[in-house]
């Protein structure tokens, strides 16, 4: 199991649920108008698509976990789009309950995926996993909502402060766990280097671990800063930061699930 198609696939999987998740607790504070959500859950569903799609080309082997894990992937996916409908009803209840359950499934899905990465304990990759998909979940909602306050100038800072403390929480969260596992990251095999390209032998696991821990870094770094500005009132600055953030949280994750499946 090394293959890029695995790679995407367990990140396309983090994001979803994470998007999803984070979404529906913000929903649940009854502040933001329901606009927002429709868009978002348009974009999960298209995500979620996405992500069966990139499982089935996944290097998961053939067993009865992999079927499972697979059938939880389509669950997901079926639970997006009971997600989106719910944002057409009267109330917000329906949107952030199904956007619950559809996180919690998600969960389990992420749960039983890290049970399937060769050579790591399953409760390990799951909790790596999970934090990957709350620091996902968090950075994305929290670039959406920024932008979302010239919609609804009324909009109170501490929504957005709220999504800020949680990035900030689930990037210190990842990069406790991928010190934890230091031996087994920075020990990655890397066959032709760089993603596939001739010449570079194997040995650029450390390299790799040590970039993908300042690409983490400085997604705390801007998420510690979108926390100063919304304190001073200063949304767009947050939201600018959020780009940062979203920019560097997704590249990281790319590349720490890269030695994740490459790991001996």
């Amino acid at each position: 199991m090394n293959g890029a198609e695995t790679v995407l696939a367990l990140v396309l999987l983090e994001w979803t649920v994470g998007w999803t998740g984070v979404a529906a607790w913000s929903q649940s504070w009854n502040v933001v108008r329901r606009g927002h959500f429709r868009i978002t859950a348009y974009i999960v569903v298209a995500l979620a698509i996405a992500t069966v799609f990139a499982n089935r080309g996944a290097g998961f082997g053939a067993s009865s976990r992999a079927d499972l894990q697979e059938t939880l992937v389509l669950v997901v996916a079926a639970l997006t789009v009971l997600y989106l409908a719910a944002q057409f009803l009267k109330s917000d209840v329906p949107g952030w309950v199904a956007g619950g359950v559809t996180s919690l499934a998600g969960v389990v899905a992420l749960a039983v995926t890290g049970t399937l990465i060769a050579g790591w304990s399953g409760p390990l990759a799951a909790v790596e996993l999970i934090a990957g998909a709350a620091l996902l979940g968090a950075v994305t909602n929290g670039m959406m909502l920024g932008h979302w306050y010239l919609n609804q100038p009324g909009l109170k800072p501490w929504a957005l402060a709220r999504l800020t403390q949680l990035a900030v929480v689930a990037a210190a969260a990842t990069g406790v766990l991928g010190l934890v596992a230091f031996g087994k990251l920075s020990d990655a095999t890397t066959e032709g280097a760089v993603l596939g390209l001739p010449g570079f032998g194997e040995s650029f696991g450390l390299i790799f671990y040590i970039v993908w821990l300042t690409l983490l870094a400085f997604t705390g770094v801007a998420v510690w800063g979108a926390r100063r500005c919304i304190k001073i009132r200063s949304i767009q600055s947050a939201t600018g930061l959020y780009y940062v953030a979203l920019l560097t949280a997704g590249v990281s994750e790319f590349l720490v699930r890269y030695l994740m499946v490459n790991a001996t």
